[in-house]
C-alpha cells in the first residue's frame, strides 16, 4: 500500500507534467540600415513575449541587407541594452553573413548577442514554410 500511495504521488507530481508546447512562433524582419526600423522590431518582440508569456511564443528577428549594419557592436543606446535583454527573455537575434560579407562585417564587429545564418532570405522562406507568423515593422 505505501508503495502504491507513493507511485501515485510521483504520477501527480508537477515535474510528471509535461510542459506545454510553444503555440506561437513569430519572425520578425529588418533589412533597413535603419535604427528606427530595429528599435520597431525589438518593441515587436518585447510586446509578443508579454502578452503570449515566453512559454508560449517563439520569437526570432532576422537582419538582412543593408539592416546588419544596425547590430555592430558601435550601436547607440540603448540598442545594446535592448538586444541584451530580449536574447535573455529568449528572443533569437540572427545576422545574415552573405550581407555582412558584402558590408565587410565580421563578427567581432557586431554585438556578442546575435547569432549568424548563411542566408537571412533562406532563413525568412525556412521559417514561413514551417508556418512561423512573419512581421515587417
Amino acid at each position: 500500500m505505501k508503495h502504491l500511495l507513493l507511485l501515485i504521488l510521483f504520477a501527480l507530481s508537477p515535474l510528471n507534467f509535461a510542459a506545454e508546447p510553444i503555440q506561437y512562433r513569430v519572425l520578425i524582419q529588418v533589412s533597413e540600415d535603419s535604427l528606427d526600423r530595429l528599435q520597431q522590431a525589438l518593441k515587436n518582440a518585447t510586446n509578443i513575449m508579454a502578452n503570449f508569456g515566453p512559454e508560449h511564443v517563439e520569437v526570432q528577428i532576422v537582419v538582412i541587407g543593408n539592416g546588419v549594419k544596425t547590430l555592430q557592436r558601435k550601436a547607440p543606446f540603448p540598442v545594446p541594452d535592448q538586444v541584451k535583454t530580449l536574447k535573455h527573455q529568449g528572443v533569437r537575434i540572427v545576422a545574415d553573413k552573405k550581407a555582412m560579407q558584402r558590408l565587410n562585417l565580421k563578427p567581432a564587429d557586431m554585438l556578442t548577442e546575435v547569432y549568424y545564418v548563411e542566408s537571412g532570405l533562406v532563413e525568412i522562406v525556412e521559417k514561413q514554410y514551417q508556418g512561423w507568423a512573419y512581421v515587417r515593422p
